[in-house]
């Protein structure tokens, strides 16, 4: 739950920051996640595949607990091994090949599979989502988008995964080379945000809020 919370924050940053036109004050909520009063609710995930989220989290344990690591927590990394690499001092996840605009077959899936899911969540007649004007998904990832092909694959994807009753109207992507991507499902149109060491910022800002700080 609590990088959960963080999650939240961070998307709640981004968007204010990056669409002040749009986006005042965001409030914390569940179901969805952000809300701009009753006009935009706004769903908040990411798209690392499960295995990889346990990895990282696992790797993090160890770091913290030292030689004092219980020896299952050790097993299962190695048995993770080739999800998660230390690289340095960064964990890396070892995402695969890319094929140009194949992206079924590359990490670019997790991203359509994410969306996939929050689609069928927001329909769900067991989900209890409040009643809003307009919705929008957030993700955050690592993955990566680098060609026009890619992108106008996503998009038809995209537009094809929202038939359902309730739609997300725009769909925000974090990519690893700090761009914020935004699929305008409704006009069936992108628009790229360049954020370089901005989101770093964002991030920091997030994190404060997530603090109470």
């Amino acid at each position: 739950m609590g990088q959960k919370r963080f999650d939240e924050y961070f998307a709640k940053v981004v968007l204010e920051k990056c669409f002040p036109e749009k986006f005042i004050d965001l409030q914390i909520a569940d179901k969805p996640d952000l809300r701009y009063g009753s006009e935009i609710g706004i769903e908040v995930t990411n798209c690392m595949p499960q295995e990889v989220v346990e990895a990282f989290n696992l790797w993090h344990r160890a770091a913290k607990k030292g030689e004092q690591t219980p020896p299952r927590i050790l097993e299962r990394l190695e048995q993770l091994k080739d999800t998660v690499h230390l690289e340095g001092s960064k964990l890396i996840w070892e995402q695969g090949s890319y094929v140009e605009d194949d992206i079924d077959n590359s990490p670019i899936k997790e991203f359509v599979n994410a969306v996939a899911s929050k689609v069928e969540r927001l329909n769900s007649a067991n989900a209890n989502y409040a009643e809003m004007k307009s919705y929008e998904l957030f993700v955050n990832s690592t993955i990566d988008i680098s060609t026009f092909n890619q992108i106008d694959a996503m998009l038809a994807r995209l537009t094809e995964l929202n038939y359902k009753p309730k739609k997300f109207d725009n769909i925000h992507l974090i990519t690893i080379n700090q761009k914020l991507f935004t699929f305008d499902i409704a006009n069936n149109t992108f628009s790229i945000k360049h954020l370089y060491t901005h989101l770093e910022r964002m991030a920091q800002i997030a994190r404060n809020l997530y603090k109470g700080l």
